[in-house]
């Protein structure tokens, strides 16, 4: 998705994520929760259940989905239910020439599943290949393996995790 798509649907995704929050946090969804912790006591401590809402964007043109919000609520026997968050941080990216940007653990090109990039440089599905025609995009000092920690052009070896970036699969922007 490029950049100022990807952006416009940044601030409706926090405001949906704010209803689901307000409607979980106001006691709305008591029984929804009462109902998933009867479930997973009565499934046995084996089972987890969760219930989840999840956003998705599909591209009328190219015939995909791209999921960018999912949250919701899950139950182990036993446990009180308690929320979920089961989508990935946006990443930057370079491809053919353009900028990209689609949860981490999607392909820029197809939005299939791809994920731990640096390890499977060529997404199973398109072909796409890091350090060919895709790049990460880089603009900020965040590791874009843990998150946590910080990178540089100076310094590639993440400061939290101790992942090293291979410098031809990147852009600095």
């Amino acid at each position: 998705m490029d950049k100022e798509t990807f952006k416009t649907t940044e601030v409706h995704l926090d405001k949906i994520a704010e209803i689901v929050d307000d409607a979980f946090d106001s006691g709305r969804l008591l029984a929804l929760q009462r109902e998933l912790a009867e479930l997973s006591t009565a499934l046995g401590k084996r089972y987890s259940v969760s219930a989840n809402i999840t956003v998705d964007v599909f591209d009328q043109e190219q015939e995909r989905t791209l999921p960018l919000l999912n949250t919701g609520v899950s139950a182990f026997a036993g446990q009180p239910p308690f929320r979920t968050w089961n989508d990935s941080t946006p990443q930057r990216y370079v491809v053919d020439g353009e900028i990209q940007v689609v949860p981490h653990d999607r392909c820029p090109k197809c939005w299939d599943s791809w994920d731990f990039k640096f390890e499977n440089r060529s997404c199973p599905h398109c072909g796409t290949t890091l350090g060919e025609n895709c790049k990460v995009l880089l603009d900020t000092d965040t590791c874009p393996n843990c998150e946590q920690g910080t990178v540089s052009m100076t310094k590639p070896t993440c400061d939290k995790c101790g992942f090293e970036l291979d410098t031809s699969v990147v852009i600095w922007g």
